[in-house]
């Protein structure tokens, strides 16, 4: 495949990542030791990194040391399987945020990443089209991130269900849900939607209630698979 195309994209990936970043710790576990070589090695966010490996075990003992605050694995590992360390890991520290890697878009295997509670699905073949910041800034920031068969997914799991929206959200609070789908703080969603900080958790709160939702990522969940929100 050609990826000239993509190379400007890809080079502007790097310092958006580094400043979704800072101030994170985490652990990269993958089965192919090229591709975590070369993650390791480009990454613009190098001091973030607390821990490395490249199977099931390594990659829990790590999570369970280091305590990170998300995790990036691949379902093909060199011993083990990359769901079954995230379910591992989230059990391990609550809170944890995950982002897992497929080598194809295989709903099966999308709806069990989802059940285990992954924050972020990620194609690889999507990757040469900036997905990696979308998803870092969706998983970070207490949204989730999911392409369109994924949606299709989550639907299919328990994860989100619930009763009725206790009452229709608003024109607003629907513009501002989209943003917390997508993982951007209320001080980012405010700047986006020329609101001050104030109002927007105002909106969050109402969004919270209405939803009957424990919290932001809750709230995204329950939003994608009710179809609250519009998804491209």
């Amino acid at each position: 495949m050609e990826m000239t195309p993509h190379l400007p994209v890809l080079a502007s990936t790097r310092a958006q990542i580094a400043e979704l970043m800072i101030d994170c710790t985490s652990v990269v576990c993958f089965g192919n030791r090229a591709l975590l070589s070369l993650f390791l090695t480009a990454a613009p966010h190098p001091q973030s990194i607390s821990g490395a490996a490249t199977t099931e075990d390594e990659g829990v003992t790590l999570v369970k040391q280091r305590r990170p605050s998300v995790l990036f694995a691949t379902k093909q590992l060199e011993a083990g399987d990359g769901l079954e360390l995230v379910r591992r890991s989230h059990a391990l520290v609550p809170g944890l945020r995950t982002l897992l890697l497929l080598p194809e878009s295989s709903p099966e295997q999308m709806r069990l990443a989802l059940t285990l509670g992954c924050n972020g699905v990620v194609i690889e073949s999507e990757l040469e089209r900036g997905a990696m910041v979308e998803a870092i800034r969706a998983v970070l920031g207490g949204g989730i991130y999911v392409n369109g068969k994924a949606v299709d997914a989550l639907r299919a799991t328990a994860r989100g269900e619930g009763p009725a929206p206790l009452e229709p959200l608003s024109t607003r609070e629907l513009e501002v849900l989209q943003l917390v789908v997508r993982g951007y703080t209320n001080r980012e969603i405010a700047y986006g939607l020329v609101l001050s900080p104030e109002t927007v958790k105002t909106h969050l709160s109402n969004i919270l209630g209405k939803l009957q939702a424990r919290d932001r990522t809750h709230a995204a969940v329950i939003g994608i698979r009710q179809g609250l929100i519009s998804w491209d």
